[in-house]
């Protein structure tokens, strides 16, 4: 991981006369668009949901919160509809049990995941490009720990590198991405292919363009899991500008494989209420 970001670094320093270009450093808004219901997106949200087990539901609740972000670091404009940008994006996804099956109220932190990554993407008219590697490892919350007596050892193989393409083509008020990725190295013995997919439609609502109704699913399925996929369904409405950072309050279903937590992997269903932030 450290040689690639160091390859990284050298890149900018002579991307200048290779692209031709001046280099914006820092420039106003990201390149990439973050894909909102990807629960690996680095971005902010709090999320409330029911939980399901085998279609029963589940005798706790899911308090999901993240702290992420991404951000334009180097940008390279080649004139309108064409541009290239070196980001960065860090994120901690954090998520509590809440429930009373002691008959005592608890609300416990599961687990906790740390995300850095580096993204390099390109613009060309409706295209939107992006390669991107990143690291992610998970963590058991202390209280959880202590309040469900572990005392040994336990297999965690959610702590990976990983290296992803993806593409987003905009039409209109529709947007459709597909991506593929390999795990590049990881703790514990792991598959390493991904697949991803992904779908928005988003309307403004009204004349000022400040909100706007979105619709839009996430997919992916990983070799880890056996190829079960993971669909992520959410509808709600964006208040605010693009160009302002706006934010999203959603309604959502997930289905499929845990996409976090040293419990990933594990079948689960949910029905959640979430509002999401990019803040960059």
């Amino acid at each position: 991981m450290k040689k690639i970001y160091c390859w990284t670094i050298l890149f900018c320093l002579i991307s200048n006369s290779v692209l031709g270009q001046k280099m914006d450093f820092l420039p106003e808004q990201n390149l990439w668009e973050t894909q909102i219901l990807d629960p690996l997106a680095s971005q902010g949200y709090g999320q409330m949901a029911i939980a399901y087990n085998s279609g029963a539901q589940a005798d706790y609740y899911i308090a999901g919160f993240a702290f992420g972000f991404q951000r334009s670091i180097f940008a390279w404009p080649k004139g309108e509809n064409r541009s290239f940008d070196l980001g960065f994006e860090g994120a901690a996804f954090t998520q509590f049990e809440w429930t009373d099956r002691t008959g005592e109220f608890q609300r416990n932190i599961v687990s906790t995941d740390f995300l850095i990554g580096m993204p390099l993407t390109w613009k060309r008219n409706n295209w939107l490009l992006r390669l991107r590697v990143y690291h992610l490892s998970a963590h058991m919350g202390d209280d959880y720990i202590i309040r469900n007596n572990i005392t040994g050892y336990y297999r965690n193989n959610n702590n990976y590198e990983q290296l992803d393409f993806t593409a987003v083509f905009h039409i209109k008020k529709w947007s459709f991405g597909m991506g593929a990725g390999s795990i590049l190295r990881a703790s514990q013995p792991r598959k390493p292919f991904v697949l991803t997919a992904t779908t928005d439609f988003v309307t403004a609502v009204n004349k000022a363009e400040t909100i706007s109704f979105f619709l839009g699913f996430y997919a992916d399925t990983r070799q880890d899991y056996d190829f079960r996929p993971a669909v992520n369904i959410g509808s709600g409405f964006i208040f605010g500008k693009a160009e302002r950072h706006p934010f999203e309050i959603l309604l959502t279903y997930f289905n499929g494989p845990l996409p976090y937590s040293v419990y990933a992997g594990r079948a689960i269903s949910w029905i959640g209420m979430g509002f999401y932030i990019q803040p960059f």
